[in-house]
């Protein structure tokens, strides 16, 4: 967070995990959105370049488990 990205919204996951979504400070929009979870201190780069279909739960949603980053449907039966 040293480098000031930028804020483009956030979701609550089934894990009732809030997750921030924030552009990468140095490449922008050419690179993967970033998922932040404040409350479990992780980050991860999504595999995504919109949030649109991160928002809410199903199997796009971004989770952290066991300090891990899925998405939905790699980890949600």
């Amino acid at each position: 967070m040293k480098r000031n990205p930028t804020y483009l919204g956030c979701t609550t996951n089934d894990l009732k995990q809030k997750i921030d979504f924030y552009e990468d400070p140095i490449h922008g929009d050419e690179a993967e959105v970033i998922c932040v979870c404040h409350e479990l201190k992780l980050a991860a780069y999504s595999s995504f370049f919109e949030t649109d279909d991160m928002h809410g739960q199903g199997d796009y949603q971004p989770l952290f488990v066991n300090g891990e980053f899925f998405m939905g449907f790699e980890y949600l039966d």
